[in-house]
């Protein structure tokens, strides 16, 4: 048996060695390999002999200093340029472009396309374009809280020039550095690809000589769709944190796919002690399926058993374990290994499958086990995220041990087939939140200001700010329509006659509004006062232009509050005020908000305040196909 000590040793001459030589000869490769040139799938590029045929690149990327200084640089900034909601949009063409490449006849001889770890990045990559085309705003900032006036602001009257203070989340002016140590998972680099991009910034890949296949095989295929952006993405073989971090400047971040020790040195960089640099770990994500002890599955149930592994392993970055009965154990085996070829039999497999993080693609481990304490001490060995789905047809069977579970998982979900609609169905994944996979490659920024220069700033229109008016807001399609649009509506008085026929119409006859003798005897009431529902109603009605237009829908309401009560005989208006303005979505339509308040038209007395949401189209008149 080899000596520890000497081991130790040869793996430290030959890191060196490896580092030396990537200093020397590390160079770009924005795009993946030049046209013409063979890709070998199954070895990495041997850059030793590249940099002595391949001159053009070498020259054209240069040293290691000057890729990442090609790396921040205009590349980046004219990404940071977009809005949120078009970065969505380009990451979106390179999905559509990955995608056609993965259904196209290139398919059966490109075993990157063929890759199962391919496929699994690409299903990430879709639901990050979902999350970001649904979440993230046509602005270049994201409001973090709501724009708050500041306490020495010396007036708290709406004004253009009232002082307040508002949080905004923003692209960094760094580069991502995502540093991949052993073996690389296309799933996890295809995640950090896209939450670089949605954030702004531009992407250095720092592989193993082991990842470089996998890397250099996702830009091939990037440049194939020709939705990348020139110099965006950079590929570089140095790993390690004395050779990296010194060329890294305040506003970079990086992350980290390796073993606790090698991520130990970069933690140690002075550069990351000081705060110069932020450092992010890929933390592993392993899920869990379990099928209770109750359940004896028949044909038709193994299918949806099956299903729902699938599902699950589909939304695990990493491992994926199944734990059975131990009676179901042979069946179980035979089912998965028909279904998804090689899988691992045993704690040992499911140990292996832990530690190998860097996978080309997520392991399945099946596991069986005869108690619930057996079920727990699997559980307890998962690192990182972990989640659970038990397939059960008794919730009681959770109950019994949910108590112990808890401090060992994130989520746990029960499913039960018999109950579910016709066909293979599973539980669907945890809902995320795009703002917060993107918070790590954010800058927060504090600004105060006068609101009409934090409107300009944020894209949002705050209270005080110039308005302008003229055509109804509802007249303008999204080509058209500012933030700040605005509409004052016709004066409408509240009469007794109204508020009757909305109560016994809606069947809310609470006394304060129908009995005039109950109505005085309320605290704070001096006689019978208007339905705050009815106030609202009557808001949408002062508001609204009844004639077909771009407006499309109205999505609903948030933030509403009464102010003061409304009494016979008030004379009321209303004022509209466009917001913001979201993405725009494949349909040609985008989600606007608007500030709506209403008022009495005699002292302008705020009677009750909300926030409208309406579906807007980007053009009008609409162009109209034919329906079969």
């Amino acid at each position: 048996m080899a000596n520890t000590a000497d081991v130790e040793t040869d793996l430290t001459s030959r890191r060196k060695a490896a580092v030396q030589r990537g200093v020397e000869l590390a160079y770009a490769i924005q795009s993946g390999v030049p046209d013409g040139a063979p890709f070998c799938a199954s070895a990495g590029p041997d850059l030793s002999e590249r940099a002595a045929h391949e001159t053009p690149y070498r020259s054209r990327h240069g040293t290691l200093a000057q890729q990442i200084a090609q790396c921040r640089g205009a590349s980046g900034q004219s990404l940071r340029s977009l809005s949120f909601a078009k970065r969505a949009q380009l990451l979106r063409r390179m999905y559509d472009g990955l995608t056609a490449l993965a259904n196209s006849e290139r398919a059966r001889h490109d075993p990157i396309l063929a890759d199962a770890g391919f496929v699994q990045g690409l299903l990430r990559m879709k639901r990050l374009v979902a999350l970001a085309c649904r979440g993230l705003p046509d602005q270049k900032m994201i409001l973090r809280d709501p724009a708050r006036p500041c306490a020495h602001a010396g007036t708290a009257a709406p004004c253009p020039d009232r002082q307040v203070r508002m949080r905004l989340k923003q692209p960094g002016s760094g580069l991502a550095a995502h540093v991949v140590a052993n073996d690389a998972s296309f799933p996890n680099l295809m995640e950090r690809l896209s939450l670089a991009i949605l954030s702004g910034r531009s992407v250095l890949m720092c592989v193993s000589d082991i990842a470089q296949p996998s890397a250099l095989g996702l830009c091939r295929l990037l440049r194939s769709t020709a939705a990348l952006p020139e110099s965006l993405l950079h590929v570089v073989p140095v790993i390690d944190a004395e050779t990296l971090l010194p060329h890294f400047q305040r506003g970079d971040i990086v992350t980290l796919c390796a073993k606790p020790a090698h991520t130990a040195t970069f933690h140690a960089h002075p550069k990351v002690l000081d705060g110069s640099l932020r450092l992010g770990a890929c933390q592993a994500s392993h899920a869990a399926l379990l099928l209770a002890p109750e359940y004896d599955p028949g044909a038709q149930e193994w299918e949806l058993f099956l299903e729902a592994v699938a599902t699950v392993h589909r939304n695990a970055s990493f491992a994926t374990c199944v734990l059975v009965p131990a009676s179901l154990e042979e069946r179980a085996t035979e089912r998965l290994r028909s279904a998804f070829g090689k899988i691992g039999i045993g704690p040992a497999s499911l140990s292996a499958a832990m530690e190998n993080t860097q996978a080309p693609a997520p392991q399945i481990s099946l596991v069986p086990y005869s108690d619930t304490h057996g079920v727990l001490e699997v559980l307890r060995q998962f690192p990182g995220q972990r989640s659970l789905t038990v397939v059960s047809r008794q919730h009681g069977f959770l109950g019994e041990f949910v108590a112990s579970l808890a401090p060992c998982l994130d989520q746990i979900t029960v499913f039960n087939p018999e109950t579910a609609s016709p066909g293979p169905q599973a539980p669907a994944p945890a809902e995320e939140d795009i703002l917060s996979l993107l918070d790590f490659y954010l800058e927060e920024s504090e600004i105060t200001g006068p609101a009409t220069l934090l409107t300009q700033v944020s894209g949002i229109w705050m209270e005080g700010v110039p308005v302008r008016e003229g055509e109804h807001p509802f007249r303008k399609p999204l080509s058209r329509l500012r933030v700040g649009d605005h509409l004052r509506s016709a004066d409408r008085i509240v009469s007794a006659e109204d508020v009757e026929a909305f109560g016994h119409l809606t069947g809310d006859l609470f006394y304060a509004h129908m009995d005039e003798t109950a109505a005085r005897s309320h605290p704070f009431f001096d006689g019978r006062v208007a339905h705050g529902q009815f106030i609202m109603a009557l808001a949408n009605g002062l508001f609204v232009d009844p004639e077909p237009g771009p407006v499309l829908a109205n999505l609903g309401a948030k933030d509403l509050r009464f102010f003061a009560p409304v009494y016979f005989d008030t004379a009321l208006y209303v004022t509209l005020t466009c917001c913001c303005i979201g993405p725009l979505s494949k349909a040609g339509a985008a989600e606007v908000q608007w500030a709506c308040q209403v008022l009495r038209s005699d002292d302008d007395t705020r009677v009750a305040q909300f926030d409208l949401l309406t579906l807007v189209a980007s053009e009008w008149p609409q162009r109209t196909q034919a329906r079969p």
